[in-house]
């Protein structure tokens, strides 16, 4: 190889790694970037979920599994007997209670008297009832939860502040959800996520 030939190849070689580098470069960045994008949205998820575990509410659930964040940790009740919603004597003290019901399948067995006894719990105990799903919607609405009709397609609904207020489709709209949190998530995450976000910028409890 003649000097003219390996100068030209070394000038090659220069700018090829110079490249390589660059390019590194700018994958590191970009990177760097969307993790910090991912840490400030996922830590919203977090503050909400900081906010409800604050408030010392004996948070419990009905139905499926949730699938929502690891650190959501309400306790799983598999009927509404008093021994159920009141739970073991070693709860940790708690100012409220609140009851999820997750039925966005529409599997859950529940019948008049038992959204007669939720509804009791809601009036007279100021118990927060919130429900996921759409089947169990006009047995509510027969126990008393309801006033009027409620859209077509609502999905979920709140009460609380002893029934005077309630939210229906409060957690429908999956935009509440941080994007890069959301896009991995199912439509039913999605909803246990946009339930939690909710219950942080509303303040039910």
């Amino acid at each position: 190889m003649n000097a003219k030939r390996l100068i030209v190849t070394l000038v090659f070689v220069v700018i090829l790694m110079g490249f390589i580098l660059w390019m590194t470069d700018v994958f590191i960045q970009d990177a760097g970037r969307k993790n910090k994008i991912w840490r400030e949205q996922s830590q919203k998820v977090t503050d909400a979920i900081d906010y409800i575990k604050g408030k010392q509410y004996d948070v419990m659930f009905y139905g499926e599994d949730l699938n929502g964040p690891k650190a959501f940790t309400p306790r799983h009740i598999y009927n509404f007997e008093y021994e159920s919603i009141n739970g073991e004597g070693d709860l940790p003290e708690h100012f409220g209670h609140v009851i999820i019901i997750n039925d966005l399948s529409g599997k859950a067995p529940l019948d008049k008297e038992i959204w007669d006894k939720l509804h009791d719990l809601l009036i007279r105990e100021n118990y927060v009832i919130i429900y996921l799903g759409s089947a169990q919607l006009p047995k509510m609405q027969k126990s008393g939860f309801f006033f009027d009709v409620y859209p077509e397609g609502t999905k979920s609904v709140a009460f609380w502040n002893f029934g005077r207020d309630m939210e229906i489709g409060f957690a429908d709209d999956p935009s509440i959800v941080p994007e890069v949190v959301r896009e991995p998530l199912t439509s039913e995450q999605c909803s246990v996520y946009a339930m939690i976000m909710k219950i942080y910028q509303k303040h039910y409890i």
